[in-house]
């Protein structure tokens, strides 16, 4: 598996520094992602329909459970990132960590993926999802970042997102709390 993961990386990261253009947008991408999925939040919330405030309030809560996740992860199992051996072109600065799972990745992903549950943001969310990608890819262009810590960092994504739409009931209490001077706007417990 490290084999594939390492030579992987190498066919990605090979063309890393060999064109400023493509290295200025991808580094770009991985860089401002994780604001502008924070402005898509952050929109929702103020968006005056109470399912959208309601999924942003639990990609919210998935980027927290996603986040402590890796945190727990890393505490039990470190991975060098590609420039700690020496592998590839680093574009990105980035402090010698443990790679696994992508904390970049688990944000983004973690938002991306909750927007799918819910049908008024299930849209936004196939286009974040795409871009979750695009920055996960650019992780590995820019030298911080192996495959599989993407691959690890979307499972991580999708656990949170699970955990926390099945938890909806009772985080639906704490959102009432939040909304309660939005007359008529309180959420549904089913």
């Amino acid at each position: 598996m490290e084999a594939f993961n390492v030579s992987t990386f190498l066919f990605i990261n090979q063309y890393a520094g060999k064109s400023s253009i493509l290295d200025a947008v991808l580094i770009g991408t991985a860089e401002v992602m994780p604001y502008f999925f924070m402005l898509i939040m952050v929109y929702l919330w103020f968006d005056g329909n109470i399912e959208r405030k309601k999924s942003s309030f639990n990609s919210g809560l998935s980027v927290l459970l996603g986040m402590l996740t890796s945190y727990v992860i890393s505490l039990f199992y470190y991975h060098p990132r590609p420039f700690v051996d020496n592998l590839g072109t680093q574009l990105i600065e980035h402090a010698p960590d443990s790679s696994f799972p992508s904390d970049h990745t688990t944000f983004i992903f973690s938002i991306s993926v909750m927007l799918l549950f819910n049908k008024t943001t299930r849209v936004i969310g196939i286009v974040l999802c795409g871009c979750s990608l695009i920055s996960g890819f650019s992780r590995v262009f820019g030298g911080v970042h192996f495959p599989l810590d993407i691959l690890g960092a979307i499972l991580v994504s999708i656990f949170s997102s699970v955990i926390v739409f099945k938890s909806q009931k009772k985080t639906s209490i704490l959102l009432n709390q939040l909304v309660k001077k939005m007359p008529g706007k309180a959420i549904k417990q089913d």
